[in-house]
């Protein structure tokens, strides 16, 4: 792979005339196996969580790059930025977060990121369980404990069963609960519940978020921070069940408690990165870009993988002949999806030229995922992949090929959702970009039973999957490659 050419070059001769659009082809890529996908995650595996900018985010990214760069994608740019990036260390050895009671230490499951910090003895201060009611008479100063509010019956809609178009046999009759729930607790503090909100009010010294949850399914828990940029300003940690039964006793009992967050700040770069693999029309009035969407930053192996399966359908659309390429694909790797603010640089306002020029897109991320399951207080694996869902636009002939490629790939546990009809919930993930601007577009993402925490690695990745997943999305990019799409129904 590394005897290819690098087309750097060639990209300018194209723009400038000199060297026709067809002579863009390189030389034929292997088939990506799943063996190859195992060796990439581990190369990802080894260097942990992918936070933006960060020592092991750049070596991903750069990877990345690397590796798109040799399978003939051109005009390789990166669009880069600095934020005010927080972050602590996330082995629970080193101390870094800890939480005791009358002296006693107390199993803390994770951090709340960009919460805030403490000095390195911690803070003492008395325990307090929040109530609404009396949530004015808190003391300030005091450490502020929540518990997650239980969803009810029936759950409010954004949490209820989203009805499907189409769905494998082997999906029919399984409890899916699990996931809805981890993914409402999982999100209350910094989305649903603005426990954020409510520790400033209280002029709290610490937060303490109360899960309902075994120790093993909280281990690591690493939610979105906030939806504006900042921090919360209040240093906070969050508790598995067991801990969380201690907390409620020792604040009925009137106790304290030390709390200690360790966390460094860095005005941090981070950049997002584009490129271009060639279609017949490359560098011509005439061409036209089907987008590949992901992002790059997330706290585990696989709840940001997207960039190596862009890498993996890239190698497999190289193979196909330069001139049977009707439309280029457009490569874009986002680094804001964990960041607080999300999304502040908007990179198609920054790129006007190539955003007019879309007229599909495929969004990518979470494969590969293995299902867990709560056995008393460990999460397990139950050996079955994680549910994929796919959505797509509401277009009779892209509804189509999602069925006819799923069933010609046999991928398990998998559902297709058209969220333009009513009763299928919404888009998830990288699909909204789509809806906004009425592209047909097709997008996959996982239910993560465990993927909202820094402990996921190569054990639960699973390649088998990933390589069907992949085998269906090469199959619905090449269709918006090739397709007419001018009869295509686009939503507003």
């Amino acid at each position: 792979m590394r005897a290819w050419l690098n087309c750097g070059p060639l990209f300018l001769l194209v723009c400038t005339g000199l060297l026709p659009a067809c002579s863009l082809q390189v030389a034929t890529p292997l088939p990506i196996t799943p063996a190859t996908l195992q060796r990439w995650h581990e190369i990802k595996a080894a260097n942990g969580p992918t936070f933006s900018g960060s020592p092991a985010w750049r070596a991903h990214v750069e990877w990345v790059e690397q590796a798109l760069r040799e399978r003939g994608a051109l005009a390789l740019d990166r669009d880069t930025f600095t934020y005010p990036r927080w972050w602590t260390s996330d082995d629970r050895a080193s101390g870094d977060w800890q939480l005791t009671i009358e002296g006693t230490a107390v199993p803390v499951a994770s951090y709340w990121a960009y919460s805030g910090a403490t000095p390195d003895a911690g803070i003492t201060a008395p325990l307090v369980l929040y109530d609404e009611k009396s949530a004015a008479g808190i003391a300030p100063g005091s450490i502020v404990a929540f518990d997650i509010p239980q969803l009810g019956a029936p759950p409010p809609p954004m949490f209820a069963p989203a009805g499907h178009e189409f769905a494998t046999n082997d999906l029919y009759g399984i409890d899916r609960r699990l996931v809805t729930d981890h993914w409402y607790q999982v999100n209350y503090a910094t989305r649903f519940g603005g426990l954020g909100d409510k520790l400033r009010k209280a002029r709290a010294a610490g937060g303490l978020v109360l899960f309902d949850m075994g120790f093993g399914r909280a281990d690591g828990i690493y939610t979105f921070p906030l939806l504006k940029p900042g921090e919360v300003g209040v240093p906070g940690l969050y508790l598995d069940r067991e801990a969380s039964a201690r907390v409620r006793a020792a604040a009925a009992a009137g106790q304290s408690a030390t709390l200690r967050l360790k966390a460094q700040r860095e005005a941090t770069e981070t950049w997002l990165l584009c490129g271009v693999l060639p279609g017949r029309d490359y560098g011509t009035p005439a061409d036209e870009l089907v987008l590949l969407i992901t992002h790059t930053d997330g706290p585990n192996l696989t709840q940001e993988n997207g960039g190596i399966g862009i890498v993996a359908l890239v190698q497999e659309l190289a193979r196909l002949p330069l001139q049977d390429r009707r439309r280029s694909v457009l490569v874009l790797l986002d680094s804001q999806h964990y960041m607080p603010g999300r999304h502040q640089v908007d990179w198609f306002a920054r790129h006007p030229e190539l955003a007019r020029r879309i007229v599909a897109s495929v969004g990518v991320e979470q494969l590969g995922q293995r299902e867990y399951a709560e056995q008393g207080a460990d999460f397990v694996q139950t050996g079955q992949p994680e549910v994929t869902v796919l959505f797509s636009q509401d277009d009779p002939r892209l509804i189509g090929m999602a069925k006819a490629a799923i069933g010609a790939v046999g991928l398990p546990r998998t559902e297709l959702r058209v969220p333009a009809h009513k009763g299928q919930g919404r888009w998830i993930g990288l699909g909204d970009l789509a809806v906004e601007r009425g592209w047909p577009a097709f997008g996959i993402n996982t239910e993560m039973s465990a993927y909202w925490s820094t402990r996921p690695g190569i054990e639960s990745f699973d390649a088998a999957l990933a390589a069907k997943q992949l085998k269906v999305l090469r199959q619905l990019t090449e269709g918006l490659m090739g397709m007419e799409l001018a009869a295509a129904t686009r939503p507003d």
